[in-house]
């Protein structure tokens, strides 16, 4: 135990107080990393660091003759700032969802921290014995209750991540969800102090660090993986059978020129967001360059990379933009780059058709894609 101004700091607490220094160190430096994301990783680590200086401060009390209504102040602090980094990392693993449904999610965190503030009437939530003593009440499981409603969360959100072809995500969640669940369980069984709000730390630094790595790696429009990594893909399955489906997303260019950019990114990200909805965790999807997207069916047949193109242009028609698409089939042994040439001859094929078809309408782009657009919506907000 090492002592200093009086506050008896444990090895887990130094390396939570030094983890989140070293967070704060990192955002600070990373400028370039989105600053929605930022805040939100600032705002975690400070309350971290008022959580751990909170559990240092009611655990030096109980050495010393003082009034119970510090250590509730200091244990207060502790179990709302744990729970408010709960409810901020669920926000943080499912950031690039609808901000409306994130909303809801609070109302659990702000209901339960009422709730606790009560503790100083309420010895069932938890209180201090004549040994100056800590003692959990009957209704003190209620802060076990908050984690299991925000891991529960998390975990969904894991699910999503997972079935939208985003399994990296996923494990990086269920990895997080388990160094802080041993935690809890190593502080709750008195096996090392501080624990919980370290392990949480820990696991929050290395979602800061991984998300950081990957923005490299997914397009910040459609949030696509990018150019690089189909390839680095196509390395790594090169001796498995894919199917390759080139797609170049039809008028991009006319979009941006006549309606601007910020139009021409809803147009990219709703079509993601089509292709997304309609595949399954075979299917990885990549944006290759300015209106050119791929994707890579893993062990799928022609059939099934068919029927996946099909469900696309169906529901694409349901919104004001439309997509050519070219798909081939690759076996181990064939020469990639060339079976992805013949994708896009096929793409380019069928873009060919849609020129055609569009030169013997009537009406002008203009009015075609206006009338398309007077009464769609996608919600997507986060492009305000």
């Amino acid at each position: 135990m090492i002592n200093a101004f009086g506050l008896g700091f444990d090895i887990g607490s130094y390396l939570g107080i030094i983890i989140c220094i070293t967070m704060f160190m990192f955002i600070v430096i990373m400028r370039s990393f989105d600053s929605v994301l930022r805040s939100k990783f600032m705002s975690v680590a400070a309350v971290m660091l008022v959580a751990l200086l909170a559990a240092i401060v009611e655990r030096d009390l109980s050495h010393f003759d003082v009034s119970d209504g510090y250590r509730y102040a200091a244990k207060l602090v502790k179990y709302i700032a744990e729970g408010y980094m709960e409810v901020a990392v669920v926000t943080i693993v499912g950031h690039d969802y609808q901000k409306s449904k994130l909303k809801i999610i609070w109302a659990p965190y702000i209901l339960i921290s009422l709730f606790l503030l009560t503790a100083p009437i309420n010895p069932a939530l938890f209180y201090f014995n004549e040994n100056h003593e800590f003692v959990r009440g009957p209704l003190g499981a209620v802060i076990f209750l908050e984690a299991a409603i925000y891991a529960s969360m998390a975990l969904a959100v894991c699910g999503k991540k997972w079935l939208n072809g985003y399994q990296r995500d996923a494990v990086i969640i269920l990895f997080m969800l388990a160094v802080v669940s041993t935690g809890i369980f190593l502080e709750e069984a008195n096996i090392y102090e501080s624990c919980a709000v370290t392990s949480s730390a820990i696991g929050i630094l290395f979602v800061y660090v991984y998300l950081y790595a990957e923005r490299y790696n997914v397009d910040s429009v459609s949030m696509c993986y990018k150019r690089r990594c189909f390839y680095a893909d196509a390395n790594k399955y090169a001796k498995t059978e894919m199917a390759i489906i080139s797609m170049d997303l039809n008028d991009l260019k006319f979009i941006n020129d006549n309606f601007g950019h910020k139009a021409g990114d809803i147009a990219l990200l709703t079509f993601a967001e089509v292709c997304r909805g309609e595949k399954n965790n075979k299917f990885i999807l990549y944006r290759t360059g300015g209106d050119e997207f791929m994707m890579l069916g893993i062990k799928v047949s022609r059939e099934e990379a068919q029927s996946l193109v099909d469900r696309i242009k169906a529901k694409l028609a349901e919104t004001p933009y439309t997509c050519s698409f070219g798909l081939n089939m690759y076996k181990p042994g064939d020469d990639f780059d060339e079976a992805v040439v013949q994708a896009d001859k096929a793409m380019y094929d069928d873009k060919n058709t849609y020129k055609a078809s569009r030169s013997k309408r009537s009406r002008s782009r203009t009015e075609e894609l206006l009338d398309k657009t007077e009464n769609f919506t996608n919600d997507i907000k986060f492009l305000d």
